[in-house]
């Protein structure tokens, strides 16, 4: 029981919730780059949530089924059709012995994430199943998918799914103009003081420059002034860096652990899964947010949204 990969897309990759607890040991946190899609399409399909998905970047593959299985998929629509027909995202769809699901380009957002019925047998790296390209990680020899590649199944048919009385419910209106909410980083001081006026006025560009460890952003040159030998760091996914040259870096989930360049923001849990939707020309805001104003939108998204605790 097994998926042909006909052909890869992009780049696709096999992707799951993680690795938490390593990055001590210099291990980044790899996972879905949007984890709330990510866990959606496990919810809706009533899979596990930590369950592994494959995450499609821009434009997806082209799979043949060599087992009988449900799929959905959620996130950017990529204009999804099984045997040349359409089916609807955030659906369950039914695929049968032969069936061809075919993904296109999306215009609005960058990734979309393919959930299985059955498991997707995978390279597993300190409890998870991320492929971490850098170092040929996890997934399938760690490697993005490319044509030719099986991926094998295993595993029953799960629990019912669930369903959502609109797509209203999923509060995701992708776009390409983003307001990303965010604290103030541990080097915020080291700009002067027009540039702190910069960051939170000024729209930024997303550049062609980008990937799954970070974002370059083109925009008004920020001047760093109180920073001349700093000690390196920990960072996370969402982390605003910014190196001498006055050009913020938007780290990603396959970003590294440590480093050296003033931390000036840090995008808030309740976005961060939308730095996983950026795509090369759209443009940002970033908007200053409160500690309680922050824990009480967490509350209501958990209310709201129960699969997407701790993302």
């Amino acid at each position: 029981m097994s998926i042909e990969v006909v052909l890869p897309g992009l780049q696709t990759t096999i992707q799951d919730h993680g690795r938490y607890g390593f990055r001590h040991m210099g291990v980044p946190q790899s996972g879905a780059a949007d984890l709330f899609s990510s866990k959606l399409a496990n919810y809706l399909l009533g899979q596990l949530l930590n369950s592994a998905v494959l995450e499609c970047t821009l434009t997806g593959p082209k799979l043949r089924f060599q087992s009988n299985m449900e799929i959905m998929i959620t996130g950017a629509d990529m204009q999804p059709e099984v045997n040349g027909n359409p089916i609807e995202m955030f659906m369950p769809c039914e695929v049968l012995v032969g069936d061809e699901l075919v993904m296109h380009a999306c215009h609005v957002g960058c990734r979309s994430y393919i959930a299985f019925s059955k498991d997707l047998v995978c390279d597993s790296f300190m409890g998870s199943s991320s492929t971490y390209l850098p170092a040929k990680l996890g997934g399938l020899n760690g490697k993005a998918l490319s044509s030719g590649d099986i991926i094998a199944t295993a595993g029953n048919k799960p629990q019912k799914g669930k369903l959502l009385e609109s797509l209203e419910d999923l509060g995701q209106n992708f776009s390409n103009d983003w307001t990303l909410s965010v604290f103030p980083g541990p080097e915020f001081y080291a700009i002067d003081e027009a540039s702190k006026k910069l960051l939170f006025s000024e729209t930024y560009k997303v550049s062609n420059d980008s990937n799954r460890m970070g974002s370059l952003l083109i925009g008004p040159e920020l001047t760093i002034e109180k920073v001349d030998h700093m000690i390196s760091g920990p960072l996370f996914p969402g982390t605003l860096q910014c190196p001498k040259n006055g050009s913020p870096i938007l780290l990603g989930p396959d970003a590294q652990t440590l480093g050296g360049y003033p931390r000036l923001l840090q995008v808030s849990s309740i976005d961060r899964h939308l730095v996983g939707q950026l795509r090369p020309g759209d443009r940002i805001n970033f908007q200053k947010i409160s500690v309680d104003e922050a824990l009480r939108r967490m509350r209501q998204q958990a209310l709201l949204f129960p699969f997407i605790s701790n993302i």
